[in-house]
């Protein structure tokens, strides 16, 4: 999917071209060397965002290389929706981004402007940025504790992973909408009834009218008095009230508003029932991907010590040993509830990109720093556990651990070169 990459006062970087293939690149060095540099810089020429421990950074311009005023990002791709290649180039400004979009081949841009990209690159991809880190990325230090976590919060943070908490949100966010609903439906009620309790203590506009004319009579025989016009202004007064409470009584507060907050309400709870449907079909149709996928990942960096792996509805873990024994996941010490919690998250990402795709998928999988807690012969074997997979064509390993070089078709070494200047790059 990734084929080229340029930078230019980007970060660490004054000037850098990376060419990438299909198979297995693994980009090493040491900690500050720039290797997660390449991966901020395909987030942000495709999606116009830098994510840093699942916070977008503020203010882009921080990207921009020190003492410069302009960085550009340029990122080759292939798009799934077409199997064609693009090149998305974006300049950094001070608060500012250009963008411009190219099919290679062609001069002129096919889309310009920042957000005029943005909504091009999502469709060619078929995935926004969310559902892109979803299927691609793999990094080591959201599946560390996986393997041990009780299988309800195992579940929910492989649901998550499933990019499946977005229907979570989508339900917190119905079922407030309820409550608010029903506590205004609630507030109109009693209010409906401080209503009537009134219009019940006040009297009858019949009565009214008698208690009016006898008034009339009564001045017509006597004349006007104080006490007379004293009770006409009461009757004045009472009449104003029957008119006003029948008026709000009468009024769309109190008629057409409960009637639309009724009808808001009853969708909304229909809706609330089918947001908990759809994690739940997804999530089975996934499962049995995701089983084999970590069944053949684990075997293939662990088969020489067990036979099988089996993972239970409710994402238990079993191991067989090579005589066909249960093994007990907690009891092994070799590394094994690292593999698992590894071949775990990668078989989610495979088991999206082939179901979620009618056509092509992206076929990338970017490792960040895996392998901790393997000895080195089974970092070795990691990437061409991966490359195996008939979803994935492209396995980007970024690692500082040298084993992990073994296993790849490519390597790009970088090589620091003091604070603040551009490492050097070596390619073999």
């Amino acid at each position: 999917m990734i084929r080229k990459i340029y930078l230019k006062n980007f970060k660490l970087f004054q000037e850098q071209t990376f060419d990438f293939e299909d198979g297995t690149t693994a980009v090493v060095g040491p900690n500050g060397s720039g290797k997660t540099t390449i991966l901020e810089a395909i987030e942000f020429a495709l999606f116009r965002r830098v994510t840093r421990k699942e916070k977008s950074i503020p203010k882009v311009e921080e990207l921009i290389r020190h003492g410069r005023s302009k960085a550009v990002v340029e990122v080759e791709f292939i798009a799934p929706l077409n199997g064609k290649h693009y090149r998305v180039v974006r300049s950094i400004h001070p608060g500012q981004t250009n963008a411009d979009l190219f099919l290679i081949g062609k001069r002129e841009p096919l889309e310009s402007g920042a957000t005029r990209v943005d909504a091009e690159v999502e469709r060619l991809l078929g995935l926004d940025r969310h559902a892109f880190a979803a299927l691609t990325y793999v990094r080591q230090g959201e599946i560390d504790q996986l393997s041990r976590l009780s299988p309800k919060k195992r579940r929910n943070t492989l649901y998550n992973m499933m990019g499946l908490g977005i229907y979570t949100d989508a339900d917190s966010r119905v079922k407030r909408e309820i409550r608010g609903l029903k506590k205004d439906l609630k507030k109109i009620k009693t209010q409906q009834e401080r209503l009537v309790e009134i219009q019940e203590h006040l009297p009858g506009e019949s009565n009214l009218q008698e208690a009016i004319e006898a008034l009339d009579r009564i001045q017509e025989m006597v004349g006007e008095s104080k006490d007379i016009k004293t009770i006409a202004n009461i009757l004045t007064k009472v009449e104003d009230s029957i008119q006003e409470v029948n008026r709000q009584i009468k009024s769309p507060e109190f008629t057409e508003e409960p009637q639309e907050m009724r009808r808001r309400k009853l969708i909304a709870e229909r809706l609330e029932r089918i947001i908990g449907t759809i994690p739940e079909v997804a999530e089975e149709q996934l499962r049995p991907m995701i089983r084999r996928e970590a069944r053949d990942i684990f075997l293939s960096i662990f088969g020489d010590r067990y036979s099988d792996i089996m993972v239970d509805d409710e994402y238990n873990i079993q191991l067989y040993d090579l005589g066909g024994n249960r093994v007990s996941l907690m009891a092994a010490s070799g590394g094994e509830d690292v593999c698992v919690n590894f071949s775990l998250r990668v078989a989610v990402n495979t088991a999206l990109q082939k179901q979620s795709f009618k056509g092509r998928a992206p076929g990338l999988i970017i490792l960040d720093e895996p392998g901790a807690g393997l000895d080195s012969q089974r970092r070795r074997w990691m990437p061409e556990a991966i490359a195996g997979l008939k979803a994935v064509d492209q396995v980007l390993v970024v690692t500082h651990m040298e084993e992990l070089k073994e296993g790849a078709d490519r390597v790009m070494s970088l090589i620091p070169q003091g604070k603040g200047r551009q490492p050097v790059l070596e390619i073999s």
